[in-house]
């Protein structure tokens, strides 16, 4: 992106000295994804099943988490709803990065609500698992 932003006329992409956040928020959102990935796979009992659900979900939680639609333009109500997404909390933690040069500790409550997203979304593909198991 260094390089290849200021080849379509847009300025460099500069992170400055917020390597380790960049590092972290992007761990933290791709352990987000992966875990979200196996309790869909472990849920589902057909490939199109989980594809299904897995985009429909992915693109409702996009929805109303601030991707599609800022949160500052959003009305309250989806203000507050838009707090439960994982993807707002991996957006603003990147918000934080690049447009507010936030350090590691101002991001880090969003980086820990997505280590405790992979958390819970690993405990419940292990318990719905053990689940199907004992049927």
């Amino acid at each position: 992106m260094v390089f290849i932003l200021p080849l379509l006329g847009l300025p460099e992409l500069n992170i400055g000295n917020n390597l380790p956040s960049v590092v972290s928020s992007s761990f933290s959102s791709g352990l987000a994804a992966t875990g979200f990935g196996l309790l869909v796979g472990t849920i589902a009992t057909s490939h199109d099943q989980a594809s299904l659900f897995g985009a429909v979900f992915v693109i409702i939680l996009a929805a109303i988490g601030g991707i599609w639609v800022p949160t500052f333009v959003m009305p309250e109500v989806m203000k507050k709803i838009a707090v439960i997404s994982p993807l707002n909390w991996g957006l603003e933690a990147f918000y934080g990065i690049f447009l507010r040069n936030f350090g590691f500790k101002e991001i880090f409550p969003e980086v820990a609500k997505l280590l405790l997203f992979f958390g819970a979304s690993l405990g419940g593909s292990y318990l719905y698992q053990k689940y199907k198991r004992l049927k």
